[in-house]
């Protein structure tokens, strides 16, 4: 068990008198003792990590903090405490089978709204299992429901005749699937603007500003929201040219 090996690598970093690494896992270890207090069993896998993730989390922000108000070595003490305890967190899924994922929850979810994002994203974090960050997890799934919610409601609104009066089910799906690949086109030139606003940002800003922040969440929006596009556009056309 997790708990177990933070037990045996606390014994170790004593051995060697790794300081750093020792007060680390220290507080580590101090945290999942009052948790299983608090929950009186053993914790599991899954509880250790959830565990571990917010003390990442927090030294993040402390990380940053420090950064920003020019306290490089306390700024580095947490960096080099953040690499001891991610050794413990399983390891994060690239950016195209992330969004594979996700998407792949969300549809088996039912979510079609944004009123449907706790559903969607219950779906998604129980599918990703730990392997990527809530926050990207998020953003994939917030680009997911925004592009369904364009074309949906069309295809559900409009009658047949709009296509043509004698239309098969046949034509009905096609012609849906190339409504759909236009909003798509549509998305995916939103999602460039986001790449292109964001490198802006971050070029003509200072690397410990807002500015630079936001704009590499915008080129990170960007480039999730163009593979998903690209993986939407490419089953839709998949499905007209298997119909037509």
């Amino acid at each position: 068990m997790l708990t177990e090996q933070i037990s045996t690598d606390l014994k170790e970093a004593m051995k060697a008198q790794d300081a750093g690494r020792l007060s680390t896992l220290r507080m580590l270890k101090s945290a999942l003792k009052n948790k299983e207090i608090d929950l009186m069993h053993p914790l599991t896998d899954e509880e250790a990590i959830g565990i571990i993730k917010s003390q990442v989390k927090q030294l993040k922000e402390v990380q940053e903090t420090e950064e920003k108000v020019g306290r490089e070595e306390e700024s580095e003490r947490a960096k080099q405490e953040i690499v001891v305890l991610e050794k413990y967190l399983p390891a994060q899924m690239g950016e195209e089978e992330l969004v594979q994922i996700v998407r792949d929850a969300v549809v088996a979810s039912g979510a079609t709204s944004k009123a449907d994002t706790g559903k969607a994203m219950g779906a998604a974090m129980k599918a990703v299992a730990g392997r990527a960050d809530g926050t990207r997890v998020k953003t994939i799934v917030e680009i997911i429901l925004a592009t369904l919610v364009l074309f949906v409601p069309l295809v559900l609104l409009f009658p047949r005749p709009i296509f043509a009066a004698s239309a098969t089910d046949a034509e009905f799906a096609i012609s849906s699937a190339r409504m759909a690949r236009v909003f798509l086109m549509l998305m995916g030139i939103v999602s460039i603007n986001f790449i292109i606003m964001g490198a802006i940002s971050v070029m003509t800003s200072s690397g410990r500003d807002h500015g630079h922040h936001h704009g590499i969440q915008q080129i990170a929006v960007g480039i999730f929201g163009t593979i998903l596009v690209a993986g939407l556009f490419t089953i839709a056309s998949g499905f007209i040219e298997r119909l037509g």
